[in-house]
């Protein structure tokens, strides 16, 4: 029975990986579900503090993943309607995955620009803006997933 949680979890801690890249699958909740299936039915030994800081710093990478295109869009210059393209685009993203989530923000975002009246180049900017904090949340969510891995491989073998 110990071998099929351990099968299922490890299972969980690769698709939440795998989700880490791709946009349709919220990879660090996957990952920490797999994380606590190790703790509820292995003997995984993990402290209370631990699995409240795995808690929260899970939360926290799932919603900078989305805010970190605001940031981006921000710091390449959007004011309020880059902000509301951004924001709408991701909505209407999350029914269009995985392309959706990419694709449909950066666009939510130059139509803002464009509403703010910047001039082409300086709206492509903007937007860009919106991609590169997609990627930067990808690649947090990436470390956050490969680290959850590194602790339970870790605990599993007693490196």
């Amino acid at each position: 029975m110990e071998l099929f949680v351990i099968i299922i979890a490890l299972l969980l801690l690769l698709v939440g990986l795998f989700g880490a890249i791709l946009p349709i699958l919220p990879g660090p909740i996957i990952s920490y579900i797999g994380l606590l299936i190790f703790y509820f039915f292995t003997d995984l030994n993990l402290s209370s503090n631990e699995l409240f800081i795995y808690s929260i710093v899970t939360i926290l990478v799932f919603f900078s993943d989305y805010m970190l295109q605001f940031i981006g869009v921000k710091k390449f210059g959007g004011e309020k309607f880059s902000m509301y393209g951004t924001f709408l685009g991701i909505l209407v993203g999350l029914f269009f995955p995985p392309i959706g989530l990419v694709l449909v923000p950066f666009l939510g975002a130059l139509i803002g620009a464009f509403v703010d009246n910047k001039e082409r180049g300086k709206a492509i900017g903007i937007a860009i803006g919106a991609l590169v904090g997609f990627v930067f949340g990808t690649i947090l969510k990436i470390i956050y997933s490969l680290y959850i891995l590194y602790i339970v491989i870790n605990k599993l073998f007693n490196f």
